[in-house]
């Protein structure tokens, strides 16, 4: 039954979630020491556990959106960009308010792409082609939000680039779930576009992404 699978998985999980205070301190230490290796494949182990484990509550919401955060810092540190900046970008849509200045240059660097905005085009609206999407993956529905019972659309709004990449992610409505929003944004990341025509031009454009969760059924 999928009741009691998904019970054994927790259970199975509960004891590294034990342990998320103490190895969040030594991801934080990690990347006050430029060990960006280390603290990126921990925050991803911790990223994994949260999801298997969280649900919903502003305290669940901290602890995710930092652990995500952290992620971010490990990135920029080792000059993946993109992935700094995405990480970043999720993190603040589920907690705006992270001190990043201790860790360095990785931290500057983020803090220095903290409010990017894509440039305005004077075109009017006949001019332009909305984004088309070309190729969609369906979330993963994180295990912490089906032991919660844990359901709600999640609306991220994102830059859809000239080249049909999906970028910058924030979080249209707020949300005490958080697993819900990364699986979202870990989702929509994944989405390719047709990208928006502004005069015959591909261009970057703004657009909202709905996810819908729903709880899967029960079976005998």
């Amino acid at each position: 039954m999928i009741r009691t699978a998904v019970l054994l998985m927790l259970l199975t999980s509960s004891a590294f979630a034990q342990d998320w205070r103490g190895l969040l301190k030594e991801t934080d230490k990690d990347l006050r020491h430029g060990r960006y290796a280390e603290a990126r494949k921990t925050s991803i182990k911790l990223i994994n556990s949260m999801m298997d484990n969280l649900n919903r509550g502003d305290r669940q919401v901290y602890t995710l959106a930092l652990t995500v955060a952290y992620r971010a810092v490990a990135e920029a540190g080792l000059q993946k960009y993109d992935e700094a900046d995405w990480y970043w970008h999720v993190a603040r849509s589920m907690y705006p308010k992270f001190d990043v200045t201790p860790y360095g240059e990785a931290g500057a660097w983020l803090v220095a792409h903290s409010s990017e905005t894509i440039e305005s085009t004077d075109a009017p609206p006949s001019s332009i082609q909305q984004p088309v999407c070309l190729n969609r993956k369906n979330p993963k529905y994180p295990l912490g939000a089906v032991v919660g019972n844990v359901a709600e659309p999640i609306t991220v709004k994102v830059l859809i680039d000239s080249d049909g990449t999906v970028r910058h992610p924030s979080l249209v409505t707020a949300t005490a779930a958080p697993t819900l929003v990364y699986a979202a944004t870990e989702a929509v990341k994944k989405w390719r576009f047709q990208p928006a025509m502004i005069d015959g031009k591909p261009s970057p454009y703004e657009f909202n992404l709905t996810v819908n969760f729903a709880q899967p059924v029960a079976s005998d």
